[in-house]
């Protein structure tokens, strides 16, 4: 079973505890622990911004993940797929679905909606896309 985890490592600023650095990894579970393995179906889609909050489908073949662009005000969501498992992930595109302050990609069980949360105001609210 793979897994895809999160590396991050946080400022030291003791107002504002923000990541510095954030990078999608794959791991392998193994009785109770996880082990990093080959990084390299990762090499389109970690960069020297923030990718964090990944979801990947069952069969593997398709990512959905938060990145935050430099000197952006906004997150964004991003989508990459893959022919098989065996290979690398595409260069990831923005989920244009998904506007504003959002994060947290998550698929429904049939793979239909993509559900994600938006800053409004003070509030995280909850959105949904269908696909068509």
């Amino acid at each position: 079973m793979v897994e895809l985890c999160i590396s991050w490592t946080a400022c030291s600023s003791q107002a504002v505890r923000c990541p510095q650095t954030a990078d999608i990894v794959i791991a392998t579970r193994s009785s109770s622990t996880f082990r990093r393995g080959d990084q390299s179906a990762l090499n389109n889609i970690n960069t020297d911004v923030l990718e964090y909050a990944a979801c990947v489908l069952a069969d593997g073949l398709e990512l959905f993940f938060t990145r935050i662009p430099k000197g952006a005000s906004s997150l964004g969501i991003y989508r990459s797929s893959r022919r098989n498992t065996r290979s690398a992930f595409s260069i990831a595109q923005r989920v244009t679905a998904a506007t504003g302050f959002v994060e947290g990609p998550t698929l429904s069980p049939d793979e239909k909606q993509l559900y994600f949360h938006r800053k409004d105001g003070n509030r995280h609210v909850i959105y949904c896309a269908t696909r068509k």
